[in-house]
């Protein structure tokens, strides 16, 4: 359960590719801005503007997982809208909206939930304690598996968790709030 801004070793990029290929690796890149390394590729890509207005166009994030990673249970400080779409691997993703913060246990002062929710859907491997949280189990919330070429929206503050099922990549855009009273709270 690494702090959120804090790296959990490092290493090159090839290195780090190669490890992610190689199958189950629980490091991730997260929050990785793809276009200020490579701005080549903004010719090839299209901001959805018909969909959502504000985009933080500066701001694209890439994020890359080995098979076993996981993004524990959290929601974005800024609480923008965002479009996470999936390019390569699978991902599991568990869903609350921000009203169902409570029953998830949130940090005080923090974005992080106190539950571990690794390994939710599976009772053997399962780190989720309802005997210590027993209000998630009246938390209504969605779940999901992300595939290549899927897109997920997700509303401003909403709490997200997710576990890579296979190695693999995603892109988020995140356009800001329009609602004053949630830019104040984030």
């Amino acid at each position: 359960y690494t702090p959120i801004n804090k790296a959990d070793d490092y290493t090159t990029f090839g290195n780090y590719i190669d490890m992610v290929s190689a199958g189950p690796a629980s490091w991730r890149i997260f929050l990785f801005n793809i276009f200020s390394h490579a701005p080549q590729l903004v010719g090839d890509f299209a901001w959805p503007d018909a969909y959502m207005k504000g985009f933080v166009k500066r701001v694209p994030m890439l994020f890359v997982g080995g098979q076993g990673s996981i993004t524990h249970m959290h929601f974005d400080i800024d609480l923008s809208h965002i479009l996470h779409t999936q390019f390569i691997g699978r991902k599991r993703v568990l869903l609350f909206p921000y009203t169902e913060q409570h029953k998830l246990y949130r940090k005080p002062f923090e974005v992080l939930s106190l539950a571990d929710f690794s390994h939710y859907y599976d009772a053997a491997n399962s780190k989720l304690s309802y005997e210590q949280f027993p209000a998630i189990k009246a938390a209504k919330g969605y779940e999901v598996i992300l595939e290549h070429g899927d897109t997920l929206f997700m509303p401003g503050g909403y709490w997200h968790h997710m576990e890579y099922l296979e190695s693999g990549f995603a892109m988020s855009l995140r356009a800001l709030n329009p609602s004053l009273s949630l830019k104040l709270k984030g």
